[in-house]
Parts: C-alpha cells; sequence; structure tokens
C-alpha cells in the first residue's frame, strides 16, 4: 500500500547547521500515505535534526517542507502537531510522578464545564493502551513502570494526538519480543489507515519486517535508498558508514577461567512494589569472562544488577555473593565502587549522564579521589585522564569542555563506559550496553569488552538482544521471573535456543 500511497511529506533540499558543524546537507525525503519509511544512519548521520525540523524542533536554514501538498513553517513542535505530526522520543518525555493518563494529555487535558474531567481522560487512555495490548492501568503512576512500559505510554500518547505522520525514533530499543510484534501490527493497522510513518532504528533485522522503503544518511547527506523489504545488514551497515563492517563482535579465543570473579548462589531480595526483585539466581563470572544475563522483559535482569552494585532496595536478602572469593553485600553505589564494582545503567542520559556538564567532568567522576593532590584536583591530570579515555574508547568529540549532552547517543555511551573503566574494575556490570548505538559503534564497544576482557575482568553483561548476548558472550544465563532458570554455552547454542529458553521453551 505504502507504495501506492501520495506523498504525505516532503522536504526538498533542508539544511541545518549548529556553530561551524553542518549537521543536515541539502536533504530530500518524502513519505507516501500509508508507508511506513526507515531513516537509517549511524549516531550523528543527521537523522534526529532531520527529524526535529519535520517536528518543529529546530527551524531548517535552507529547504522547503510541504504536508499533503501544502508548504508549512514550524515555529514550535506544537505547529508541527495541528499539522499532524507527532514525534516519539528514544528518550523518553514523561512525568514519572504522574499517571499514565495524565501524561498522555499533559498540557490537552479534557475539561467539563471549566472543570478537569477525570473520567472522560482516563476513559481516553484506556482505549489508546488496548490498541497498544498493554496490561497497566490507565491510573498506574509512570515511577512504578519499567522502561519498556513507559515506551508503550509513549506511544499512546502519540496516538492520542491523531497524528497523520508518526516519527518513530528507535521505539523498541526497550521492548520485549511480544511487544514488538504488538507494535508492528499498531504500525500494520496505521499503515492501513493512510498515516505516514518514519522509523529510525539500528535494529536491522525489523528493518525488512515493519518498513517499505529504507534511506540511509552519511555526514547529514543522503547516500542511499533501498527497498527496506529486499535490504541486508550487510548493504545498510556498509551504505551507513562508507565501508564494509562487522556487525557483531566474536572473541578469536574463549575465556580460560582460572578463577570466579562473582560467585551467585541462590540470591533473593524481598520485592518491591514495580520491581521484579532477584528471587533465586544462581551465576558465576570467571575473571576474563563475559557472561550474558538474557530474559524477557520483568524477568529481572536490571534488577539483579543494581542489587549487585548496591543500588537496589536495601530490604531483606537471603543466599549469598561472593566478589573475588569474599562476601558481598554493598551497601551503596559508593562501596562496591570501592570493592572494585563499576556499573554501566540502561538509561544513560537519565542515570549515567549529566548531559549539561563536560565531557571532561563526566570521565572523571569516578575518580576524583584519586585525582585529587592536597584537596585539589590538577587540571593537567584530569585532562590526560579524560583524554586518554576518550582516545582509547574512540570517542569522537570536538573538545573535552563540550558538553555530554552534545555528543551522539554512541559517544555518550563510550564516554559512560570509559568512566567505569577508569576505576579499573574487578567485575563490569553492563545494562544493555549498545542500546540506541548505531552498528559502526556497536562493533567499537564489542572491541573494547573483548580487550576489558583479555586483561582479565569479569564483565557481566544483561541485554534484550539475542544476537548481542550469543555473539559477544561466553556463557548466557537466562533468567525469569527473577529466577535463573538456564544456562547456555554460546558455543553450543545459537539465538533460537535463546530466545526459546527466555520464553520457556527449553526441552
Amino acid at each position: 500500500m505504502g507504495d501506492e500511497g501520495v506523498a504525505l511529506v516532503e522536504l526538498a533540499g533542508v539544511s541545518k547547521a549548529y556553530g561551524g558543524v553542518r549537521a543536515v546537507r541539502a536533504v530530500d525525503f518524502t513519505v507516501r500515505a500509508g508507508e511506513v519509511h526507515a531513516l537509517l544512519g549511524e549516531n550523528g548521520a543527521g537523522k534526529s535534526t532531520l527529524m526535529k525540523v519535520l517536528s518543529g524542533e529546530v527551524a531548517a536554514e535552507q529547504g522547503t517542507i510541504r504536508i499533503a501538498g501544502e508548504a508549512v513553517r514550524f515555529a514550535r513542535p506544537a505547529d508541527a502537531q495541528r499539522a499532524g505530526v507527532a514525534m516519539i522520543h528514544q528518550e523518553l518525555d514523561l512525568v514519572p510522578a504522574l499517571s499514565v493518563a495524565e501524561n498522555v494529555f499533559l498540557g490537552r487535558e479534557p475539561h467539563a464545564r471549566g472543570v478537569l474531567d477525570r473520567r472522560r481522560m482516563v476513559a481516553e487512555t484506556r482505549q489508546l493502551l488496548a490498541r497498544t495490548g498493554v496490561g497497566f492501568d490507565a491510573a498506574t503512576p509512570v515511577e512504578l513502570l519499567r522502561t519498556g512500559e513507559r515506551q508503550l505510554v509513549t506511544i499512546a500518547k502519540a496516538l492520542s494526538l491523531d497524528a497523520r505522520i508518526l516519527i518513530m525514533d528507535e521505539p523498541t530499543s526497550a521492548l520485549s519480543p511480544h511487544e514488538v510484534t504488538r507494535l508492528f501490527a499498531v504500525i500494520d493497522q496505521l499503515r492501513r489507515d493512510g498515516v505516514a510513518v518514519v522509523y529510525i532504528s539500528h535494529r536491522m533485522e525489523e528493518i525488512g519486517r515493519v518498513a517499505d522503503r529504507a534511506t540511509v544518511l552519511r555526514n547529514g547527506e543522503v547516500v542511499a535508498e533501498f527497498d527496506a523489504r529486499e535490504l541486508t545488514a550487510a548493504q545498510a551497515a556498509e551504505a551507513m558508514v562508507g565501508r564494509p563492517v562487522h556487525l557483531m563482535f566474536h572473541a578469536e579465543t574463549r575465556a580460560t577461567v582460572t578463577e570466579d570473579v562473582l560467585e551467585v548462589a541462590d540470591l533473593v531480595v524481598r520485592p518491591r512494589a514495580g520491581r521484579r526483585e532477584p528471587a533465586g539466581i544462581s551465576l558465576r563470572v570467571g575473571a576474563g569472562e563475559i557472561v550474558g544475563v538474557a530474559g524477557l522483559l520483568g524477568s529481572g535482569r536490571t534488577e539483579l544488577l543494581e542489587t549487585l552494585y548496591g543500588a537496589g532496595p536495601k530490604g531483606a536478602r537471603s543466599g549469598t555473593v561472593r566478589l573475588r572469593g569474599k562476601d558481598f553485600r554493598p551497601r551503596s553505589p559508593r562501596a562496591a565502587l570501592r570493592a572494585g564494582v563499576a556499573y554501566v545503567p540502561e538509561d544513560r542520559r537519565v542515570s549515567g549522564l549529566a548531559l549539561e556538564h563536560s565531557v571532561l567532568a563526566n570521565t572523571v567522576l569516578s575518580i576524583v579521589d584519586k585525582l585529587t593532590r592536597f584537596g585539589l584536583v590538577p587540571a593537567a591530570r584530569e585532562r590526560g585522564k579524560a583524554r586518554e579515555t576518550a582516545g582509547r574508547l574512540g570517542v569522537k568529540l570536538t573538545s573535552l569542555a563540550d558538553p555530554v549532552g552534545a555528543l551522539s547517543g554512541g559517544n555518550q555511551q563510550k564516554v559512560v563506559l570509559g568512566r567505569a573503566l577508569l576505576t579499573e574494575p574487578a567485575l563490569l556490570l553492563l545494562d544493555e550496553p549498545t542500546r540506541g548505538v548505531d552498528v559502526g559503534a556497536k562493533a567499537e564497544i564489542y572491541r573494547i569488552l573483548g580487550e576489558i576482557a583479555r586483561t582479565g575482568v569479569g564483565v557481566l553483561l544483561a541485554s534484550s538482544e539475542p544476537a548481542e548476548l550469543v555473539g559477544v558472550c561466553d556463557r548466557v544465563v537466562v533468567l525469569r521471573g527473577g529466577r535463573s532458570v538456564h544456562e547456555l554455552d554460546t558455543a553450543l547454542a545459537g539465538e533460537a535456543e535463546l530466545l526459546a529458553a527466555s520464553m520457556g521453551d527449553v526441552r
């Protein structure tokens, strides 16, 4: 149907620069009614800037925008919304303290006779949630929802605008396979309704399933357009980076474990509302070994890592945890760091970075105490450590003084990882380390993990991507309902076996 629709969105010659950096260069881009058009490119390729122009968040310096054949100019996002354009951001723009319904209708609350019509707001939100197939109630506070559930709330919010043009930026990055399937069913319905969808994703396996066409940006320019149903991951990757790229990292030699860095036996933590605490987890991580943690959304992956880092609830706990042969029960992240445990959280922009502060400050934050001399931090030592870390991890930046929020997603993730490595940990905990990261940055992060493991650091990596777990890890422990239910040797098992184990189909 997408091939037969009329052009609902037409961008012609659109250009935008930030300072001396041209983010978008004379881009032509169209989306037809009833079409899903994938927009691909590395972090920093110009995808977000182009979509911010379309959604009214920034103004183009050159070029034109036409909606259904009519030239438009958007001074603010509200103008774009009135024209039927809605954008679902990768980084969620929700207010945790408000309910799902209050977030969906924030700033557009229905009123009756001058009074907030809460009953109507909840009823309409429930209808929207039903379209996305979620199981939580409209009155639930957002702060009690997991990341994947919050993503579905943002989709319901966009649907409430009755958008003709829907921009989805990495909409499946935090969703379980079941939720992805449900989302694709919603997108199919939008396609049948004649909605034009711009779909931004780094997950190549999704593009052929959901999109009709795919356009690739590199350095702010359109470099290729494909029939998405025939596009291969290799073709997309080569167009995105301008050279062939190995999408996954595979260790040339498997780790020879001489000692365990981490031993967890029958770990149980008293449950807390909205969380899936460990309810019987056993696993081990050897020195120089990369061990994966798999499981569907709500299986307890994040809660396990937070418990090991001292960031979980301080309630009753049973079972044993040993770090380098000694009993380990950190009361705080600071205590975990002192013991040799570092953590890279799932949401780098909320939990991992101070976005308004410099790359320098964000990089050395974890080792300020070590750098301090007579109560002062020598600037030269600070810059030296940050420059050395940025070089080692291949962080692309103009200056260490730049706000870290100005970097692309992949480079932000490298800063968080670099800060963790500066603590010289014995155990590195990683939660979705390549979420929202392009294929080039993924390959770099996988290379870095291989180097880290070869130095004898134990790595515990939680991920929702079976290909990542199988390609990167020596072993994978599967969680379900807060329990460890299966362990796979990645030399003998593949993605299908891992997914089956996560869903409970273990034979």
